[in-house]
Order: C-alpha cells, then sequence, then structure tokens
C-alpha cells in the first residue's frame, strides 16, 4: 500500500514538473539579475501567468504550452522577447537601458494642482522648481496667490491666513513657526494644502495652509547641513544642521540652528504737526539697528503602530540672549538715543496621535519668557530734557488640546465631531526708574488669563468623480479678563468637478481675532522724544466674512472672485496728537474694513529653458472709522497688484530666477501708501549628484521694496519716508548626506508559481 501510494506521489510530482517552464536571467556581464519580471502568453499574445527572477536569476513558470512567448521586462535593461517549446528555456540574456536624454520624450505635464476632498494640493519641490528656494517657508511663499512681507504670509482674496502643521495648530506665534519652517528643509514636506475655508477639524478658521510633513515608510538615514552669508547694510550668517533616522516603524528627526542677525532700518519723518493753531515743522531722521544670536532646536519621535495609526511627540526650542537694539534719531524738534536689551526663550511641546479609524486626539504647550531693560534719553532744541530707564517683562504659558473624530454614513457621507480648548496666561510688567523732564511714564503689571472653548459638526460628501461639499458649524466661548463671548461660526465650501480640466471651487467662512496681549495693555512705549507707542484697554476682536470662488482649467490655470467684510477691524496707526507734541501710533477699532475683487495665476513654459508664473490681482477696498481719535474717515480705493516669478533653465546643474512684482497705491486708515516695487534675482548651481548646491540671491535689487507713507487728511500732514535696507545678497551652501535605505526583506507568496 504504501508502495503505491509513493509511486503515485512520485508521478503526481514528475507530472507537475514537466509542466514548469525554468530558465535564467542574466546581463551582458554573465551577471545574474534579480526582480526581472517574466510574463508567459500564448504565441497569439493570451496571457497564461506570470513570474519574477530570484537573486541568482532564476525563475519558475507552472504552465507550458506546447507553444508559448516570453516577455522579460526589467526598468534597468531592454525589454526582450523570446518564443519556445520545451520546459527549460536556458540562459536569457538581457541588454542594459539606456537612458540617455536625447531618447527622452516628455509627453505630459506633472499637475500644477490636485484637488482633494476640497484642498488645493501642491508638490512644494514640483513648485519651486529649480529655482532659488533652500527652505520649507520659503517654498511656501512660492504657492499660488500667496504673498510674504517681512514675515508675514498673506494669501490672495482672503483675510487672516494660519498655518498648521500635520493639520493642526501649534500654539506657538507667527514668528517663531516661521523660524522653524525657514530651518525646515524641503524635502521634507510631502505636500502643502491650500484652504480658502478650513473645515473645523483643522481648528482654525478661515483661509489655511496645511504643511504635511514626511512620515516614516523605510529603513533609510539622510540629513543636511547648510551655511549661509548675508549682506543687508551688515555682514551676518547662520548655520543649520538636521538629519533624520527612519525604519517602518519609527522615525528620530533632530535639528539645530544658529544665526547671527544684523540689521539696520531707518526712517526720514517730516511732521507739519498743528498744535493750539500752531504749525511746527518737525524733521527728524531714525536709524534702528539691531543685533543678536538665534539659536533654535528642534526634535521629533514618530511612531508608527500599525499601518494606520501612529503617535507623534515633538519639541521646539528657540533661544535668544543679549538682543541689543539702538535707536538714534537727530533732527530740528529732538535728538535722541534709546538701547534695549532683550532676552527671549521658547519652548514648545507637542503630543498627536492619529487613528486609521478616524480618531485623532493631541494637546500643544508653549512657554514664552521675555526680559528687557530700556533707557532713553532726548534733548529738545528749546532746551528740555527728558530720560528714563525701564525693566519690564513678559511671561507667556498657553496650552491647547484637541479631539476629533470622523465617521462614514453610507453613501459617500462622512459625519466630523469633536472639540478643542486653549487656555493663556500672561504676565507682563514694566517699571520706569531715573525719569527726568515731562514725559508720559507709567508703570505696569497686567496678569491676562485666555480661555477658548470649541464644539463643531461637520457634514461632508464626496463623489467618486471628485465633487466634493462641506458644511460646518463651530460654537465658540471666550473669555479674556472681563471680556466674554459665545459665537456660532458657519462653514462651507464646494468642489465640482465638470471634468478633470474643468473645476469650480466656492467657499464661505468667517471668523474672528482677537487682539494681542500687549494691545489690550495701558502702557506706553517710546521709539524717541516725539514717537510713542499706547496699548488700548478694551480693543474689541474683529469678525470677518469671507466668500471665495475659483475656477481651475487643466489643472494649473486658477481664476478668482473674492468678497471680504471685516466689522471692528483694528491695525495700529499713526495720528499726530492735538494736546501736545507726539506722534500716536494705537490701534483703534474701525467700523469696518471691506475688499472685493479677482484674481488670476497663469503659469506658462517655454520649451525647457522657461518656467514662469504670472500673478494678477485687482480689488477695491474700503475702510470707515467713525471714532478714530477726533478725525473720522470713510475711504475707498482701487488696488492692482501684479507678479511674474522666472525661472531659466541653463542646463541640467544651473538655473537662473527672475522676480518682479509691482503695487499700486494703496490706502490704511489716514494713510496712503505709495507704489511698490520689487525685483529680485538668483542663481542655484547643483552638483555632485545633487548633493551639493551653491545658491546666491539679491533681493530688492532696487531696495524699493518698503513703501513710502504720506498722510493729508483733517488737518493731519506727515511724510515717512521708510527704509529697512530691504535689499539683501543671500550666499548658501548646502550639502545633503546620507541617503542610505535598506531594503526590507519580505517573504514572498510563490505557490502561484508551483512551489
Amino acid at each position: 500500500m504504501k508502495v503505491g501510494i509513493g509511486i503515485l506521489l512520485l508521478f503526481f510530482v514528475a507530472s507537475l514538473q514537466a509542466q514548469n517552464i525554468t530558465g535564467v536571467i542574466t546581463n551582458n556581464k554573465k551577471q545574474p539579475i534579480d526582480g526581472a519580471t517574466i510574463v508567459l502568453q500564448t504565441t497569439d499574445s493570451t496571457y497564461i501567468n506570470a513570474s519574477i527572477s530570484n537573486v541568482d536569476g532564476t525563475f519558475v513558470l507552472d504552465s507550458q504550452p506546447e507553444e508559448y512567448r516570453l516577455i522579460v521586462q526589467h526598468l534597468l535593461y531592454k525589454t526582450k522577447e523570446i518564443t519556445g517549446k520545451g520546459r527549460d528555456v536556458g540562459v536569457i540574456r538581457l541588454d542594459p537601458q539606456d537612458y540617455a536624454l536625447d531618447e527622452i520624450v516628455v509627453k505630459a505635464e506633472r499637475p500644477f494642482v490636485k484637488v482633494e476632498d476640497g484642498r488645493l494640493g501642491y508638490d512644494l519641490s514640483v513648485l519651486a522648481g529649480d529655482g532659488v528656494v533652500n527652505n520649507a517657508y520659503e517654498a511656501l511663499a512660492k504657492l499660488p496667490g500667496v504673498k510674504e512681507s517681512k514675515g508675514v504670509l498673506t494669501l490672495a482674496g482672503t483675510g487672516n491666513l494660519t498655518v498648521v502643521l500635520n493639520g493642526k495648530p501649534t500654539t506657538m506665534e507667527a514668528g517663531q513657526l516661521e523660524t522653524l519652517l525657514r530651518n525646515t528643509p524641503l524635502d521634507r514636506v510631502e505636500k502643502a494644502e491650500v484652504m480658502y475655508s478650513a473645515p473645523p477639524e483643522y481648528h482654525a478658521r478661515g483661509a489655511v495652509i496645511n504643511i504635511v510633513l514626511k512620515r516614516s515608510h523605510d529603513y533609510s538615514f539622510q540629513g543636511e547641513v547648510n551655511a549661509d552669508y548675508t549682506n543687508q547694510y551688515f555682514n551676518s550668517g547662520g548655520a543649520n544642521g538636521n538629519f533624520r533616522l527612519s525604519t517602518p516603524k519609527m522615525a528620530f528627526d533632530v535639528m539645530y540652528g544658529a544665526n547671527d542677525v544684523k540689521k539696520m532700518e531707518y526712517m526720514d519723518l517730516y511732521s507739519r504737526h498743528t498744535l493750539k493753531n500752531q504749525v511746527y515743522d518737525i524733521r527728524q531722521n531714525e536709524q534702528l539697528r539691531m543685533k543678536y544670536w538665534n539659536h533654535n532646536f528642534r526634535t521629533v519621535f514618530e511612531y508608527n503602530l500599525n499601518d494606520k495609526d501612529n503617535l507623534n511627540l515633538a519639541y521646539t526650542g528657540s533661544f535668544t540672549p543679549d538682543q541689543h537694539s539702538n535707536s538714534l534719531t537727530s533732527g530740528n524738534y529732538q535728538a535722541s538715543n534709546v538701547d534695549k536689551y532683550v532676552e527671549t526663550r521658547m519652548h514648545n511641546v507637542t503630543l498627536q496621535y492619529h487613528s486609521g479609524s478616524g480618531f485623532d486626539v493631541g494637546g500643544d504647550y508653549t512657554r514664552y519668557t521675555s526680559d528687557n531693560n530700556q533707557t532713553l534719553s532726548a534733548d529738545y532744541t528749546e532746551g528740555g530734557q527728558s530720560c528714563f530707564s525701564i525693566i519690564g517683562g513678559q511671561k507667556i504659558d498657553r496650552y491647547s488640546i484637541y479631539a476629533d473624530r470622523k465617521r462614514s454614513l453610507g453613501k459617500e457621507w462622512n459625519l466630523s465631531y469633536g472639540m478643542s480648548y486653549r487656555f493663556a496666561k500672561d504676565r507682563d510688567f514694566q517699571t520706569y526708574d531715573k525719569v527726568v523732564g515731562d514725559i508720559q511714564t507709567e508703570n505696569t503689571d497686567s496678569r491676562l488669563h485666555e480661555h477658548t472653548a470649541n464644539v463643531y459638526v461637520s457634514l461632508s460628501k464626496n463623489y467618486a468623480t471628485g465633487t466634493s461639499v462641506s458644511v460646518s458649524a463651530t460654537g465658540e466661548y471666550y473669555t479674556i479678563g472681563s471680556y466674554r463671548k459665545w459665537a456660532v461660526y458657519p462653514q462651507a465650501s464646494l468642489t465640482y468637478v465638470k471634468s478633470p480640466e474643468h473645476l469650480f471651487q466656492f467657499s464661505l467662512s468667517t471668523d474672528k481675532t482677537y487682539p494681542g496681549y500687549w494691545d489690550m495693555q495701558s502702557s506706553v512705549s517710546h521709539l524717541n522724544g516725539y514717537t510713542e507707542l499706547w496699548g488700548t484697554p478694551g480693543l474689541k476682536p474683529s469678525t470677518t466674512y469671507n466668500l471665495n470662488g475659483n475656477y481651475i482649467w487643466k489643472q494649473k490655470y486658477i481664476f478668482g472672485l473674492f468678497f471680504m467684510h471685516t466689522s471692528d477691524f483694528f491695525v495700529q496707526t499713526g495720528y499726530q496728537s492735538t494736546d501736545r507734541l507726539a506722534l500716536i501710533y494705537k490701534n483703534t477699532n474701525w467700523n469696518y474694513m471691506q475688499m472685493w475683487g479677482a484674481n488670476v495665476i497663469l503659469p506658462f513654459k517655454v520649451g525647457n529653458w522657461l518656467d514662469s508664473r504670472l500673478t494678477l490681482i485687482g480689488m477695491q477696498v474700503r475702510q470707515c472709522c467713525d471714532d478714530f481719535f477726533d478725525i473720522p474717515f470713510n475711504r475707498k480705493k482701487w488696488m492692482f497688484n501684479g507678479s511674474l516669478d522666472n525661472t531659466f533653465k541653463v542646463s541640467k546643474n544651473l538655473a537662473l530666477e527672475l522676480i518682479g512684482s509691482l503695487q499700486t497705491p494703496m490706502i490704511q486708515g489716514t494713510f496712503d501708501i505709495e507704489t511698490v516695487y520689487n525685483l529680485t534675482a538668483g542663481i542655484k548651481w547643483g552638483f555632485a549628484n545633487d548633493r551639493i548646491s551653491l545658491s546666491a540671491r539679491c533681493s530688492d535689487l532696487f531696495n524699493s521694496g518698503m513703501p513710502n507713507l504720506k498722510v493729508r487728511f483733517k488737518g493731519q500732514h506727515l511724510d515717512m519716508n521708510n527704509g529697512f535696507y530691504s535689499r539683501a545678497f543671500t550666499l548658501l551652501f548646502n550639502y545633503r548626506f546620507g541617503g542610505y535605505k535598506k531594503k526590507e526583506v519580505r517573504k514572498i507568496d510563490t505557490s502561484r508559481f508551483g512551489h
């Protein structure tokens, strides 16, 4: 019996082997090729089976028709076809594939923008192209419709623009987040998502840019070091280093940067100041010099619990010791000198848990401290003198927690709901000493507690065509000091995809902007013997209503319309006092600020040597305030802005950049802002397989990027020629190292191949 069974098994195995087709894949140097694909067909091209060659080049196919065709493919080798009849095809040699550039034909362009669930997604590395872009923050300024000025990002047709990391806001201030992004390599960013009306799960209202950082998926080690030199009136520079170690399970990121910052600003002021029916001609020149070292550190630990769930822990620190600024003012009214010494420290910790089941929870904590002392001495031409010294400081603690849940309701409908709570406490003080002369001084010691509680619900539907719709409502309870406010913020967005070439997007958002802590204090800061900064106790938050509509053609051309109305708008504006000779800058609540208009974004290419993008914005601005000191205003003006971003591809490793922008006259309260234009040029050279790059840029070639201001309104007469020596020459060296990737060994199911 056993013998019979053995004979039957032997016969069965022999029958199986008789059906197999075997062979070996090698290159022209007789070396085995791993990972080649072998497709088995009949002679009339009917598919039968397929296999992949092993490390030794061998392969097995579990079928053997009487006659067959084999198609052998590999990325690095030319495709080969053979016909055969037998079980053993022997050795199949593949010839190397020639990837010479003159044999590459580009059939299509990568989409300029991708739309997913109502979000405009941009690959920043593609958007930056070969331009002179050295970090994530500079890449953000390349986003269509985004404009950067002195560390502030704006989006055409919107009010406040919020930048969030990985879908959640941080308790860091905008300047602190800017520093972080300037020290973040571009290749660490997976994509940037632009939303004109962010859903409430982002815990930020209105326009939002979401920066999605890359997560670990494999074994790798990579890093980057760079050093830069900058001449912007003074010589300065800095260095930055970072590395990332990752496995499929976890990743560890470390970044450290140190920058020597030196700045020079100036302002020529002519004030025709009317006081008690007498006109005083005040002319003065102010030079502000600032220098300090800034140290930044960030470390991130990521842990993937499984394919869908992950945990993220990050620490960010910033330290600025011995920041010294000196303001020297001369003129026909007074000569003054102000010295200020500041030391700041910031610590931020973020913990986030993301579940593939639709549950997110996290928290964020920031501690910020500032210690400063200041001295002022002023000599007036009429013979008077004023001087004082100040000791001051500020301590801020911000806490934030959130929990979000997203559930599928079926038929492509989704329900989202969640909550967030933010708490901040601020303590600031300033104490005057050695006060001489007739100058307004007041000791202050303020403590403020701020609470913000949010609860939201959102309903959305995503169609297979790409069309999506979202509606939500967020209830908020806000308190600061004695101010308390309940509010409901509706949000709605619609993305309609008629075809891949024709896409329409509409959004409605509401938002509230709360004043900063310093804005609400009763303190007075003296810039010099004539100019003062006043706080505004009782300053009300502003409410913004925003409507946006965009048409996207061929996934790259964008045409937009927008309308924005902000009630209780506030901004720091200058006023010539009618009580004494003083220029007062103070936040005041306007009745409203309103603007409507259109924007056009037109990218285009010329051959393989020019990549350009033209952005045009036209809008009407209206501003009204019935309680601006004793000079109410109601003004409106048309404004136009245009920019052209050009990248010239000189060779494979060399590119030039030329960017120009122009803004026509604008208004801000009683101020008239003159025409502003800017021209920036740069060059970038990459070598050593792009591991090393050297770039040079001259920003604002004609030093024309800062506008001149003037006031000719109801007896106010003021000319201000602002200059920040915005022309800057920067030279940057960058070296990328590592990139090592360990191939993960996985067991291959070969049962379908017959063994």
